[in-house]
């Protein structure tokens, strides 16, 4: 009987509930984003690992976020941008948070495991976005695929 009126609710409220999901979602990677360029030189610190300039990365990072952020928020091109984050998260939590390669420091290794298992969390959400799409409260104004 429960499960009959969970699934009722959230099948009438669905155009809601995607779009609040879409909202909170979208805010983390704008609220990141904005703040990776405002603090630019921070995020180069962490890309100085990979090949060519740590800037450009830096830069096209928080360019990343940030778009992505505003196109999930207004649910524009959403199921391209989910796509986008999904490689972007797991980029993220290989290259930015490295936890295995963290030896001598206990807390740093604990915080940098949080942040690893974060980031695939975040992939877990944006595949939901890119299976469910925009829902109709959106720019998109699709939910399903055809």
């Amino acid at each position: 009987m429960a499960l009959r009126v969970l699934d009722s609710l959230a099948l009438r409220s669905e155009p809601v509930i995607l779009l609040l999901g879409r909202l909170f979602l979208g805010s983390l990677y704008l609220m990141s984003g904005t703040n990776h360029w405002l603090d630019l030189p921070l995020l180069t610190h962490f890309m100085a690992g990979l090949p060519g300039s740590g800037q450009v990365w830096a830069m096209l990072a928080a360019t990343i976020e940030l778009a992505s952020g505003v196109a999930l928020v207004l649910g524009f091109r959403t199921r391209e941008f989910a796509l986008l984050l999904v490689f972007f998260n797991l980029g993220a939590a290989v290259i930015g948070h490295p936890y295995w390669a963290i030896t001598s420091d206990a807390a740093a290794r604990w915080g940098q495991f949080i942040h690893f298992w974060k980031d695939i969390g975040l992939v877990g959400g944006t595949l939901f976005v890119l299976a469910r799409g925009a829902g109709p409260l959106s720019l998109d104004r699709e939910s399903r695929l055809p």
